[in-house]
């Protein structure tokens, strides 16, 4: 009788854990939709044409509940294995929150050293920056952040073999003024690239751009060719934040998985599963 009550005593403290649990996951995940709301609808950026959704400005919150979430599973388990009753359970538990453990922390520690090792982060701007070509008849057109503001694009770098013309306008110029006139507009102070030039977009806000090219010397423009590079940063949410919460996990993990390895251990010599 009294196995048997012990029996369902813990049934019971196991689906009250299941609901708060799941109470708690839904009440997480509100939060996070309502304060994506009010940040990224408040936001100056937040636009549907161009589409952008300011992600940085909630990745700091986001970032918070994950590790909210990552501390309740960590208790929620403990509870688990404190009324567990038999040793095998225990031993799988212990077991299966070992590996999760150390696949979290591997994933967060190459997450931190992708970001802090000396010209890791350079690295991966680097590998985002994107090189293309425009041409008198054909134009290129780019925006300058992603879609949910994680990077955008700082400068843009003109390689040309032989002089020319440059001229860098905004979505808003190009529907302005029509045809040549666009280029008395131009975003760029300096127009002659011969052969190269930098043109800064970090005073600029988010917007599609338009690369006209160009040569005085109409004969020319048949062949000629424009090389450029759009320089890409991350977002200072991403190289200062990210790299914070990912040490923190990896540290969080790694004295979760020191504590389970004594209960395991000690689960081992009991339990019917090896």
């Amino acid at each position: 009788m009294t196995a048997t009550r012990e029996m369902l005593e813990g049934e019971a403290y196991w689906g009250r854990i299941r609901t708060i649990k799941r109470n708690l996951y839904i009440l997480e995940a509100v939060l996070v939709i309502a304060m994506g709301v009010v940040l990224i609808g408040t936001s100056e950026e937040f636009s549907m044409n161009p589409f952008l959704i300011p992600f940085d400005r909630l990745l700091w919150f986001v970032l918070i509940i994950v590790l909210v979430v990552e501390l309740e599973g960590f208790i929620f388990r403990f509870m688990q294995i404190q009324i567990a009753r038999s040793d095998s359970v225990k031993y799988i538990m212990a077991t299966n929150s070992i590996k999760r453990g150390v696949i979290v922390a591997i994933i967060a520690a190459i997450i931190a050293m992708a970001l802090l090792l000396p010209g890791a982060a350079q690295g991966l701007e680097g590998a985002l920056s994107y090189h293309g070509t425009a041409t008198p008849g054909d134009p290129s057109r780019f925006q300058n952040k992603d879609p949910l503001g994680l990077s955008s694009v700082t400068s843009v770098s003109i390689h040309c073999s032989a002089p020319a013309n440059i001229c860098l306008v905004s979505q808003f110029i190009h529907d302005t003024y029509p045809g040549d006139s666009v280029r008395e507009h131009a975003l760029n102070k300096q127009l002659l690239a011969s052969p190269d030039m930098e043109i800064d977009l970090s005073a600029f806000g988010y917007s599609t751009y338009y690369l006209f090219v160009w040569s005085e010397n109409s004969s020319e423009n048949a062949n000629l060719t424009v090389a450029f590079t759009l320089n890409t940063k991350l977002s200072d949410s991403v190289t200062s934040l990210l790299p914070i919460v990912a040490i923190i996990t990896v540290v969080a993990n790694a004295v979760w998985v020191e504590y389970l390895f004594p209960l395991r251990k000690a689960c081992a010599c009991k339990s019917i599963y090896k």
